[in-house]
C-alpha cells in the first residue's frame, strides 16, 4: 500500500469504494478468471496512459518505481481484493 501512497493512486481509487477511478474490488473483479490480468494491469500502472473520468480524457500516471518484484506484488495485491 506504501507504493500506492506515495505514487498517489489513492487521489483516485479506494479499495472498496468508487472514486474518480474504479475502486480496486472492482479491477480485481473485472480481470478475475482472465489469463492476460496480470500483463495488462502491470502494463496500465507502469506506463502513462488516457483515462476519461466523467467524459474528460486526463492523464493516467504510472507508479513510481522502477522495480518489477514490487511492481508484481502491487499488481498481485490489486487483483486479489
Amino acid at each position: 500500500m506504501a507504493l500506492l501512497e506515495d505514487s498517489k493512486c489513492f487521489k483516485c481509487h479506494s479499495v472498496d469504494k468508487k472514486k474518480d477511478g474504479p475502486a480496486y474490488k472492482e479491477v480485481a473483479a473485472k480481470y478475475k478468471g482472465k489469463p492476460e490480468a496480470e500483463a495488462k494491469l502491470t502494463k496500465h500502472v507502469t506506463q502513462p496512459s488516457k483515462v476519461k473520468i466523467d467524459g474528460v480524457e486526463e492523464d493516467h500516471g504510472a507508479v513510481k518505481i522502477r522495480s518489477e518484484a514490487r511492481i508484481k506484488n502491487l499488481v498481485q495485491w490489486i487483483l486479489s481484493r
